[in-house]
Protein backbone atom coordinates (compact mmCIF):
# COMPACT_ATOMS: atom_id res chain seq x y z
CA UNK A 1 0.00 0.00 0.00
CA UNK A 2 2.59 2.33 0.93
CA UNK A 3 4.64 1.45 -2.42
CA UNK A 4 1.22 2.45 -4.21
CA UNK A 5 1.00 5.96 -2.28
CA UNK A 6 4.54 6.49 -3.19
CA UNK A 7 3.90 5.34 -6.82
CA UNK A 8 1.45 7.71 -7.16
CA UNK A 9 2.74 10.71 -5.54
CA UNK A 10 6.35 10.41 -7.86
CA UNK A 11 3.91 9.68 -11.11
CA UNK A 12 1.91 13.14 -10.31
CA UNK A 13 5.59 15.01 -9.11
CA UNK A 14 7.26 13.82 -12.42
CA UNK A 15 3.83 14.19 -14.56
CA UNK A 16 2.53 17.42 -13.19
CA UNK A 17 0.15 18.58 -16.43
CA UNK A 18 -0.89 15.21 -16.40
CA UNK A 19 -2.25 15.36 -12.92
CA UNK A 20 -6.30 15.85 -13.26
CA UNK A 21 -6.02 12.78 -15.61
CA UNK A 22 -4.21 10.72 -13.62
CA UNK A 23 -7.05 11.55 -10.26
CA UNK A 24 -9.20 10.51 -13.32
CA UNK A 25 -8.08 7.45 -13.71
CA UNK A 26 -7.03 6.48 -10.43
CA UNK A 27 -10.43 7.21 -8.84
CA UNK A 28 -11.97 5.06 -11.75
CA UNK A 29 -9.99 2.13 -11.33
CA UNK A 30 -8.89 2.51 -7.79
CA UNK A 31 -12.28 3.30 -5.74
CA UNK A 32 -11.79 4.23 -2.23
CA UNK A 33 -8.32 3.25 -1.55
CA UNK A 34 -7.45 6.28 -4.86
CA UNK A 35 -10.06 8.54 -3.20
CA UNK A 36 -7.95 8.15 0.11
CA UNK A 37 -4.26 8.89 -1.35
CA UNK A 38 -6.07 11.96 -3.19
CA UNK A 39 -6.81 13.15 0.47
CA UNK A 40 -3.03 12.00 1.54
CA UNK A 41 -1.40 14.02 -1.42
CA UNK A 42 -3.69 17.06 -0.67
CA UNK A 43 -2.44 17.47 2.54
CA UNK A 44 1.23 16.97 1.45
CA UNK A 45 0.48 19.94 -1.04
CA UNK A 46 0.76 17.79 -4.47
CA UNK A 47 -2.51 18.38 -4.68
CA UNK A 48 -5.00 21.32 -4.98
CA UNK A 49 -8.00 20.30 -2.66
CA UNK A 50 -10.90 21.45 -5.46
CA UNK A 51 -9.56 19.93 -8.40
CA UNK A 52 -9.10 16.83 -6.97
CA UNK A 53 -12.58 16.51 -5.66
CA UNK A 54 -14.09 18.00 -8.78
CA UNK A 55 -12.26 15.13 -11.11
CA UNK A 56 -11.88 11.85 -8.79
CA UNK A 57 -15.91 12.83 -8.72
CA UNK A 58 -16.73 12.23 -11.93
CA UNK A 59 -13.88 9.14 -12.05
CA UNK A 60 -15.75 7.84 -9.02
CA UNK A 61 -18.82 7.93 -10.99
CA UNK A 62 -17.70 6.04 -14.24
CA UNK A 63 -17.47 2.59 -12.95
CA UNK A 64 -20.95 3.21 -11.45
CA UNK A 65 -22.66 3.38 -14.48
CA UNK A 66 -21.21 0.24 -15.75
CA UNK A 67 -22.80 -1.67 -12.44
CA UNK A 68 -25.91 0.53 -13.06
CA UNK A 69 -26.45 -1.61 -16.43
CA UNK A 70 -24.59 -4.70 -15.44
CA UNK A 71 -27.51 -4.88 -12.34
CA UNK A 72 -30.32 -4.83 -15.11
CA UNK A 73 -28.96 -8.28 -17.20
CA UNK A 74 -29.96 -11.54 -16.95
CA UNK A 75 -26.91 -12.92 -16.04
CA UNK A 76 -26.93 -10.95 -12.59
CA UNK A 77 -30.65 -12.13 -12.51
CA UNK A 78 -29.37 -15.54 -13.00
CA UNK A 79 -26.42 -15.14 -10.35
CA UNK A 80 -28.95 -14.19 -7.76
CA UNK A 81 -31.35 -17.51 -8.31
CA UNK A 82 -28.55 -19.38 -8.15
CA UNK A 83 -27.93 -21.88 -5.31
CA UNK A 84 -24.23 -20.71 -5.21
CA UNK A 85 -24.46 -17.60 -5.03
CA UNK A 86 -22.61 -15.90 -2.43
CA UNK A 87 -25.32 -15.63 0.43
CA UNK A 88 -23.58 -12.92 2.32
CA UNK A 89 -24.47 -10.34 -0.20
CA UNK A 90 -27.47 -11.11 -0.86
CA UNK A 91 -28.40 -11.21 3.04
CA UNK A 92 -26.61 -7.70 3.10
CA UNK A 93 -28.66 -6.32 0.43
CA UNK A 94 -31.82 -7.46 1.22
CA UNK A 95 -31.06 -5.48 4.77
CA UNK A 96 -29.88 -2.32 3.23
CA UNK A 97 -33.56 -2.41 1.08
CA UNK A 98 -35.13 -2.65 4.27
CA UNK A 99 -33.77 -0.49 6.55
CA UNK A 100 -34.09 2.06 3.57
CA UNK A 101 -37.18 1.77 3.80
CA UNK A 102 -38.04 2.12 -0.20
CA UNK A 103 -35.21 5.34 0.33
CA UNK A 104 -33.21 4.94 -2.76
CA UNK A 105 -30.85 7.63 -1.45
CA UNK A 106 -30.50 6.40 1.91
CA UNK A 107 -29.92 2.77 0.11
CA UNK A 108 -27.52 4.04 -2.27
CA UNK A 109 -25.42 6.45 0.57
CA UNK A 110 -25.18 2.92 3.15
CA UNK A 111 -24.00 1.21 0.07
CA UNK A 112 -21.19 2.97 -0.36
CA UNK A 113 -19.59 2.76 3.12
CA UNK A 114 -19.83 -0.83 3.06
CA UNK A 115 -17.21 -3.82 1.73
CA UNK A 116 -17.87 -4.69 -1.82
CA UNK A 117 -19.77 -2.00 -3.37
CA UNK A 118 -19.60 -2.95 -6.69
CA UNK A 119 -21.37 -6.31 -5.98
CA UNK A 120 -24.06 -5.05 -3.10
CA UNK A 121 -24.73 -2.12 -6.17
CA UNK A 122 -25.70 -4.30 -8.96
CA UNK A 123 -27.63 -7.04 -6.61
CA UNK A 124 -29.32 -3.52 -5.46
CA UNK A 125 -29.95 -2.25 -8.88
CA UNK A 126 -31.26 -5.86 -9.76
CA UNK A 127 -33.94 -6.23 -7.08
CA UNK A 128 -35.35 -2.64 -7.00
CA UNK A 129 -35.17 -1.87 -10.72
CA UNK A 130 -34.23 1.05 -10.39
CA UNK A 131 -34.48 4.22 -13.53
CA UNK A 132 -31.31 5.19 -14.99
CA UNK A 133 -32.54 8.82 -14.44
CA UNK A 134 -33.10 8.40 -10.50
CA UNK A 135 -29.78 6.38 -10.13
CA UNK A 136 -27.71 9.24 -11.30
CA UNK A 137 -29.48 11.63 -9.33
CA UNK A 138 -29.51 9.46 -6.07
CA UNK A 139 -25.93 8.23 -6.86
CA UNK A 140 -24.50 11.58 -7.14
CA UNK A 141 -25.55 12.78 -3.44
CA UNK A 142 -24.07 9.50 -2.45
CA UNK A 143 -20.24 9.55 -4.13
CA UNK A 144 -20.23 13.23 -2.94
CA UNK A 145 -20.44 11.95 0.99
CA UNK A 146 -18.45 9.37 0.22
CA UNK A 147 -15.92 11.24 -1.43
CA UNK A 148 -16.01 13.93 1.30
CA UNK A 149 -15.05 11.11 3.96
CA UNK A 150 -12.91 9.19 2.55
CA UNK A 151 -11.00 12.34 1.08
CA UNK A 152 -11.12 13.84 4.64
CA UNK A 153 -9.38 10.73 6.30
CA UNK A 154 -6.90 10.83 3.67
CA UNK A 155 -6.45 14.56 4.62
CA UNK A 156 -6.17 13.77 8.24
CA UNK A 157 -3.53 11.26 7.86
CA UNK A 158 -1.53 12.72 5.73
CA UNK A 159 -1.68 15.39 7.84
CA UNK A 160 -0.81 13.08 11.05
CA UNK A 161 2.02 11.18 8.99
CA UNK A 162 4.04 14.56 8.03
CA UNK A 163 3.68 15.64 11.77
CA UNK A 164 4.93 12.53 13.29
CA UNK A 165 7.97 12.40 11.04
CA UNK A 166 8.95 15.76 11.73
CA UNK A 167 8.40 15.04 15.63
CA UNK A 168 9.99 11.73 15.59
CA UNK A 169 12.44 12.08 12.85
CA UNK A 170 11.36 8.13 12.31
CA UNK A 171 9.15 7.50 9.19
CA UNK A 172 8.50 3.61 10.26
CA UNK A 173 6.60 5.77 13.05
CA UNK A 174 4.54 7.39 10.68
CA UNK A 175 4.30 4.68 8.25
CA UNK A 176 2.57 2.76 11.66
CA UNK A 177 0.04 5.28 12.02
CA UNK A 178 -0.58 5.62 8.66
CA UNK A 179 -1.13 1.77 8.89
CA UNK A 180 -3.21 1.99 12.25
CA UNK A 181 -5.40 4.26 9.92
CA UNK A 182 -6.08 2.02 7.44
CA UNK A 183 -6.80 -1.05 9.95
CA UNK A 184 -9.28 0.85 11.70
CA UNK A 185 -11.23 1.66 8.24
CA UNK A 186 -11.13 -1.88 7.06
CA UNK A 187 -12.04 -2.89 10.63
CA UNK A 188 -15.31 -0.23 10.75
CA UNK A 189 -16.52 -1.94 7.06
CA UNK A 190 -16.19 -5.60 8.08
CA UNK A 191 -18.02 -4.08 11.38
CA UNK A 192 -20.90 -2.51 9.29
CA UNK A 193 -21.21 -5.67 7.07
CA UNK A 194 -21.65 -8.21 10.30
CA UNK A 195 -24.01 -5.75 11.40
CA UNK A 196 -26.29 -5.54 8.60
CA UNK A 197 -25.76 -9.36 8.50
CA UNK A 198 -26.80 -9.33 11.80
CA UNK A 199 -29.99 -7.18 10.83
CA UNK A 200 -31.52 -10.08 8.25
CA UNK A 201 -30.91 -12.45 10.87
Amino acid sequence: MIESMEWLRALILQYPSFEYIIILLGTALGGEFALFVLGFLVAQGILPIFPAILFSFFGSFAPNILWFFLGGTNLIERMVSHRHSNATFLIITEAVYRISRGSHLIALIIIKFLVGTPVLLTLYINKTSLSFRKFIYYQSVAIFLSMVVIIFIGYISGRGFSYLTEISQNLYTAIGFLLLIVFIIIVFQIWLEKMFTNTKN
